[in-house]
């Protein structure tokens, strides 16, 4: 019902009925649960399955399989009994270690000569300036310093 207005008089307000909250399902959230619940079973039996696979199966960098034929078990023997391949790896391993020797004196040179131009450059620009400045100054204050800088 609605109020009914007047001219001059109060409305009036009549009660409503509430309607009383509407029960949850409770099937609904069984249902829900169990498809949870079945998600993460499968998901579980997934990983296990795939897993168990996946450690059967080489990885490229992981195991390899060679199989050698008898023709290739002699070409191997041939090639590692052969002097001339011998005699070659041994003048590479000699030449390598003269040429890290070379480098080696290179390196050590430049870094000497590196070192001698750094402390000249400091000399320089450091304590030759002072050097230099105290030689501009009479002789009697040139020896006052002398004196200061052996004590």
């Amino acid at each position: 019902m609605s109020p009914i207005l007047t001219q001059g008089s109060i409305p009036s307000i009549t009660m409503t009925t509430i309607k009383p909250l509407e029960e949850k399902n409770s099937s609904l959230s069984i249902y829900r649960i169990l498809f949870l619940i079945s998600l993460i079973v499968t998901g579980i039996f997934l990983d296990k399955t795939f897993l168990k696979q996946k450690a059967e199966i080489p990885s490229v960098l992981g195991k390899t399989n060679e199989i050698k034929l008898p023709t290739q078990e002699k070409v191997i023997k041939s090639i590692e009994n052969n002097d001339l391949i011998k005699s070659s790896i041994q003048k590479a391993e000699d030449f390598g270690g003269v040429v890290l020797g070379e480098a080696t004196s290179t390196v050590n040179k430049l870094a000497s000569d590196a070192g001698a131009i750094v402390s000249k450059t400091i000399y320089e620009n450091t304590i030759g300036k002072i050097v230099d400045q105290v030689d501009k100054l009479p002789a009697d204050q040139q020896e006052k310093i002398r004196e200061q800088i052996c004590k």
